[in-house]
């Protein structure tokens, strides 16, 4: 019998699907990394084919799989991440009834008035629809997405017999026999208990078939195998064991190695999502954190923002062509270009302020209307205090959220891994926990969400005993960042001011900006 040696983890994300290929002790073999078809068919709408995407995710696996030039059959089994708040309805034969709706797409904030008439004719209210299922209505939630789809596109509904997630959609895609779902995150439709099982209260107040939704798994659980139609296309051995996996940042604090109260989570990737975890039931007094599931049974605070690194990339696609010539003449990253800039201007950036709002405001600041933002420019102001600006607005919106988790009874927490784009950065880690006022640590593997994958189908194949042991054996910590008390006063004055920026903006402000966006589009 061959030897196995080998993990994998598919880690399905937004603007691409990677395939990652691991040893037993957290050591990337290989890497296959493809881009998502995603489309944008209008302000504010983001969609993907749904077997274009199937495809996506195969040749991310064949990429890996060839560049690991390893037997697949020394694989001891393979387990899932996916970009979440994302629903999709499938036919009877497999077919999608409608394109994916992938989660920044922000039909969903259309949805809301509906949503609270439905509560009310059920004899709810929105706080009492979060106190059931751990979910404020929000902008872009894939429970009003579903709303928007029953009520514009009403066929796709009625066709559909199956509607899952994307953790349906991967797991259906290797092999398993049905679209099943992972427990840990059916808050995203807003159709579950404190149990995470699925809610026929909650499923009559807005008309939902309960039917129609996809089977529950537990993350760790084995659900099939990969089929020889499968392997075919991917290049992995028949038979190698499916493991349901989980959410994409439930598994990056796997792959952090936040498996212990306390130890908080900042990923500052396309989305900005936190994450504290603790063994009893959450919930919010204030309503505005979410509550999931973690792959051991606990329970897991987040707060998410629809950008984060992906508004640094905007700002340098859109103003930093000179800055992304200089940087290839000179043979460096433009990342590292522009960062090394902002280390010319000051912290607090000399009285600039950005809200990084360029897909709406979402945890704890709930506004879809909320639009990007400088403010504070005078002639005194260089392009340096602009790029600094703009790290630190994108840091101050991560702080944001994870006070609010704090203030939602989450543990506080001892120290905040961080992962994402921008904790490749020392001076952008640096910055953070001086902003944060927390000791920040950074992991050796930079695919922490697919590290997670792996150790998700390892406890799940036996190669360790829980998630503990998993962790111990696969994380490995690489720097820890102090708050600078030079600087932790200032940025505090700075984070409340930003803070100010918002609250005077949000409302009458930012409203008349999308009247006037809508009106002229």
């Amino acid at each position: 019998m061959t030897e196995k040696k080998y993990l994998v983890g598919v880690d399905c994300g937004t603007t691409s699907t990677r395939t990652a290929i691991f040893d037993y002790q957290g050591n990337m073999i290989a890497y296959g990394q493809v881009m998502n078809p995603l489309t944008y068919p209008g302000v504010g709408r983001v969609i993907a084919d749904g077997d274009a995407m199937i495809e996506t995710c195969y040749e991310s696996t064949r990429i890996a799989l060839a560049k690991a030039q390893i037997d697949p059959t020394e694989i001891a089994g393979i387990s899932f991440d996916m970009f979440r708040c994302t629903m999709i309805t499938r036919d009877a034969s497999g077919g999608f009834t409608h394109p994916i709706i992938i989660w920044q797409d922000l039909r969903s904030a259309e949805m809301l008035p509906q949503m609270v008439e439905q509560l009310a004719a059920a004899g709810m209210t929105p706080d009492e629809l979060y106190d059931i299922c751990g979910m404020p209505l929000g902008g872009v939630f894939p429970s009003g997405k579903l709303q928007w789809v029953m009520k514009n596109a009403p066929e796709a509904y009625a066709n559909a017999t199956r509607i899952h997630t994307m953790m349906g959609f991967l797991t259906k895609a290797y092999g398993a026999d049905d679209y099943y779902d992972d427990y840990n995150d059916t808050p995203w439709l807003q159709l579950n208990d404190e149990s995470f099982s699925y809610s026929q209260k909650l499923c009559d107040a807005f008309g939902v078939d309960i039917d129609k939704l996809a089977p529950l798994r537990k993350s760790g659980e084995i659900i099939g195998q990969v089929t020889p139609e499968v392997a075919a296309k991917t290049g992995l051995a028949v038979g190698t064991p499916l493991v349901m996996g989980t959410g994409d940042q439930q598994s990056g604090c796997l792959g952090c190695g936040c498996v212990d109260q306390g130890i908080g989570y900042a990923c500052g990737g396309t989305a900005g999502i936190t994450a504290g975890k603790s063994a009893q039931l959450l919930r919010d007094p204030l309503r505005k954190c979410y509550v999931l599931g973690t792959p051991d049974g606990a329970y897991v605070m987040e707060g998410q923002a629809n950008s984060a690194g992906s508004a640094f990339k905007w700002f340098k696609g859109e103003f930093c062509d000179v800055e992304d010539l200089t940087a290839k003449y000179l043979g460096l990253e433009v990342y590292d270009f522009l960062t090394t800039s902002a280390q010319k201007s000051a912290p607090g950036s000399n009285g600039i302020f950005f809200l990084p709002y360029l897909q709406g405001a979402n945890t704890p600041n709930y506004d879809a209307n909320a639009r990007g933002t400088f403010i504070g420019m005078t002639f005194a102001h260089t392009r340096n205090d602009l790029v600094r600006a703009a790290m630190e607005g994108i840091c101050f919106d991560i702080r944001d959220m994870l006070d609010a988790m704090v203030e939602g009874n989450v543990p506080e927490y001892s120290t905040v891994r961080l992962t994402g784009g921008i904790s490749r950065s020392q001076f952008w880690c640096q910055m953070q926990a001086d902003i944060y006022n927390r000791p920040c640590e950074t992991v050796a593997c930079e695919e922490a969400t697919a590290l997670g994958c792996a150790m998700v189908a390892a406890v799940g194949v036996g190669v360790y005993s829980d998630f503990s042991e998993a962790a111990r054996n696969m994380v490995q910590v690489t720097k820890r960042y102090e708050p600078n008390p030079a600087v932790v006063g200032r940025y505090e004055d700075a984070y409340q001011t930003w803070r100010k920026v918002f609250r005077a903006l949000t409302g009458e402000a930012f409203d008349g900006v999308v009247n006037f966006q809508e009106k002229y589009r």
